[in-house]
């Protein structure tokens, strides 16, 4: 207890935990740090930079944090954690990476989290800012973390944050300009209770904002809590926001009953791209600029690596990219996206660590656009008990084999869809190596052809 008494301790090291010493650090802070891993990434890089941080290592349960000054913790930790919980009840302060730039920072902030495509939607949204003449950072669970983006000193406009549940949990002082959660789907069941106790993680992003923007097809993501202004995007034809997506043409963007997009305009595809889109018109229209001015921008945005990426054609098959697909909404939303838009069936490579989720709402899905699925990893087997008679099934014991099987019975029409619907640990450094082999295996099968 004495070792921590009256510190900043920081509680997970990596990449986002070193972020927070340097913050601490720069503000005079006396700050310790704590992991249960021997030598976490980041470990050399502290004890370079900062001599005078104590680095232990161990179990949680076996530190008191209880007179600590304050416990900043990584988002991989829950807060739930024992030895967190008793420091939080003993009046210890809980805070993670997002709440210490909260505190700082007075540029307006727009945040968005949900299950899936905030990565997509943040980024573009710093791309449209940007042609708008404003100095943006994108920053949060994507790319630079936030503190070492302060640490920079750039001028900032307006700062777009993506942010996961895990980060909300820790957040008390976000109070954007425009927050948004763009869907709740089954994700990490892993950490919590239940899908509701998961929203509700990721409700505090709407705490203090001053306009709420949320799908009007999912009640999960409406506030729960009185915002000043409430903007809904999507929907059905009989009840739908200012913009939503109406599916004639291949698919239109609409603002009212006026069309800003058709699917063909656009790059990125698939019918949830268009909801994506949806909802970075509503973003935008309530930070108050004219969407019509970056529609250009728009049009040209190629999508991000590893989210329905188009990788390679041959023999007259697709072959796709979706590594980023963690979870079983983001699985089923390529599914849909992109089976729609091809002339044939998909070959749906997927599997790995499963985060606890349940399968069985991808069985529809499957059922309607997939021809042959070859599943992989730790879970493989509870998804082809979730899938059931909805298409043929094979497994593989690599990456690598399952290109070689789903090459096999892909037919001249139909694409090749790496979806995994789960997360890559088991195999793989993280989804980047997973889908990066994947590219490799389709570059390597092309030329052995």
């Amino acid at each position: 207890m004495s070792r921590l008494a009256g510190k900043y301790v920081v509680i997970g090291l990596g990449k986002t935990g070193l972020s927070c010493v340097r913050f601490l650090k720069h503000l005079g802070c006396d700050v310790a740090v704590v992991d249960t891993r021997a030598v976490p990434p980041g470990v050399h890089e502290l004890k370079a930079e900062f001599s005078d941080v104590v680095f232990y290592s161990g179990e949680l349960d076996s530190f008191d944090f209880t007179s600590a000054q304050e416990l900043i913790v990584s988002p991989g930790l829950s807060i739930r954690t024992p030895s967190i919980a008793r420091a939080q009840a003993a009046g210890v302060s809980i805070a993670g990476d997002i709440e210490l730039f909260c505190r700082t920072v007075n540029a307006p902030v727009i945040a968005v989290t949900g299950s899936n495509g905030k990565s997509t939607v943040v980024t573009l949204l710093g791309k449209l800012l940007e042609a708008t003449g404003l100095k943006v950072k994108v920053a949060g669970n994507i790319g630079l973390p936030v503190l070492d983006a302060i640490l920079a000193k750039e001028e900032v406009d307006v700062w777009v944050l993506e942010l996961s549940s895990f980060q909300l949990e820790t957040t008390q002082s976000l109070r954007a300009q425009v927050a948004c959660i763009l869907n709740v789907t089954e994700d990490h069941m892993d950490r919590y209770d239940s899908l509701n106790d998961y929203a509700s993680a990721k409700q505090r992003i709407y705490d203090g904002c001053e306009t709420a923007v949320y799908w009007q097809d999912d009640a999960r993501t409406r506030p729960v809590g009185q915002t000043p202004k409430l903007v809904a995007f999507g929907g059905s034809i009989e009840k739908h926001g200012r913009f939503h997506v109406r599916q004639v043409q291949g698919g239109q963007v609409m603002d009212g009953e006026q069309v800003v997009l058709n699917a063909s305009e656009l790059r990125i595809k698939g019918a949830h791209n268009l909801l994506n889109v949806a909802a970075i018109l509503a973003i935008i229209d309530a930070f108050g600029m004219d969407y019509r001015t970056v529609l250009p921008v728009l049009r040209e945005f190629p999508g991000l690596s590893h989210r329905c990426q188009w990788v390679a054609s041959s023999n007259g098959v697709d072959w796709y990219n979706d590594s980023k697909g963690t979870n079983v909404g983001a699985a089923e939303a390529a599914i849909e996206g992109l089976g729609s838009s091809i002339s044939g069936k998909l070959v749906w490579l997927a599997g790995g660590e499963g985060k606890g989720a349940d399968f069985s709402p991808l069985w529809q899905s499957v059922q309607k656009y997939v021809r042959h699925a070859v599943l992989f990893g730790r879970d493989a087997q509870l998804i082809a008990a979730s899938i059931k008679d909805a298409c043929t099934v094979e497994f593989a014991t690599s990456l690598p084999g399952a290109v070689m099987k789903a090459g096999a019975v892909a037919q001249p029409g139909d694409a090749v869809l790496l979806s995994p619907a789960c997360a890559s640990f088991d195999m793989f450094k993280n989804y980047e190596d997973r889908g990066d082999q994947f590219v490799a295996a389709v570059e390597g099968r092309m030329v052995t052809q």
